[in-house]
């Protein structure tokens, strides 16, 4: 008797499939639909190997990169190789990298603005000449390959790397309607029963990014299930967030505080002063700030953070 179990499929396991089913980043998705097709053409009258061009893609977390990414990969049919750019420590974890690589490969870096410089170098000459240095004399012939580098920070990017990138694709939050659909389109893969309702509140609540919403519709599913239904409703998502303290915005507890801590300041409050009121390091705190200026919430200046009007409204709109 097999005692074997067909795992269920994660929240985060069934994407689109193809670019055709790609929700939002319409310019992006234009824009490799293009060069697909100018690949598939090429490579048809090509008498050797052709690799797709190399492809970087910046833009907030949680807007499709690593899903565009991997649609390339499957596109071309070629292995895809994916690496965190911290873990390509130096020069030799580079070059063990690319010894793996078949014709049209795709190797997936993420968050390439982290590859340390030494690193970095090491990849030049193989990206432009598509040859990899083994000490002073040995030198081999890489096969064609496609290098797709994914960033947050694109500015932290070495011009001589950024430049060697032929295709630049810039991705951007996500729409209310955007997310409906795409949290919509998610929760039918996944056989989950959900009101529209629901899905717009989530929607509201993602703030434009995929892994927001998504990690939000898997917790309202969990409230569904704890109350031993099947079908997420409005109220399961209310539910949901008052067990774990979202607002309107999507926010969390820590999060609120940050701007409580604002409402509460004489005028311009410093950074130092938040992370001690919140006890957490600088880098959280000003990865909170990201959303808070984008929504229009906080003002910053020489001197400090501010709520702004709309930021006063919101704090006001969530106090207990």
């Amino acid at each position: 008797m097999s005692n074997s179990v067909s795992a269920r499929p994660s929240v985060n396991s069934l994407v689109a499939p193809t670019l055709d089913h790609v929700i939002g980043q319409k310019q992006a998705v234009g824009v490799l639909r293009t060069a697909l097709d100018a690949h598939f053409h090429d490579r048809s009258k090509a008498t050797d190997e052709l690799a797709f061009p190399h492809l970087l893609l910046t833009g907030p977390g949680g807007t499709g990169k690593t899903l565009l990414s991997e649609l390339v990969g499957r596109a071309v049919a070629g292995n895809f190789h994916s690496e965190l750019a911290q873990n390509l420590k130096s020069p030799e974890h580079v070059r063990g990298l690319l010894m793996m690589l078949e014709p049209g490969d795709v190797v997936y870096c993420d968050e390439i603005h982290e590859l340390p410089t030494a690193s970095a170098i090491a990849l030049y000459r193989s990206l432009e000449e598509g040859l990899l240095f083994l000490g002073k004399k040995h030198v081999v012939q890489l096969p064609p390959f496609c290098l797709i580098g994914a960033t947050t920070h694109e500015h932290l990017l070495a011009p001589s790397l950024r430049q060697r990138f032929r295709i630049l694709l810039r991705l951007s939050h996500y729409s209310d309607e955007e997310m409906f659909e795409l949290l919509r389109q998610r929760a039918k893969r996944l056989g989950w029963e959900v009101e529209d309702d629901a899905v717009r509140r989530l929607a509201t609540k993602s703030r434009g990014v995929a892994r927001l919403g998504v990690r939000l519709l898997e917790s309202s599913r969990r409230t569904a299930s704890a109350q031993a239904t099947d079908a997420i409703t409005v109220g399961h998502v209310e539910r949901m967030c008052e067990v774990e303290g979202i607002d309107p915005l999507g926010f969390d507890a820590i999060e609120r505080r940050y701007l409580e801590v604002l409402r509460d300041g004489d005028g311009p409050v410093r950074l130092n002063l938040i992370q001690a009121a919140l006890g957490l390091p600088r880098q959280t705190v000003e990865m909170f700030e990201e959303d808070f200026l984008r929504l229009g919430l906080i003002s910053k200046s020489d001197k400090g953070r501010m709520l702004t009007a709309k930021g006063y409204e919101h704090v006001a709109g969530t106090a207990p």
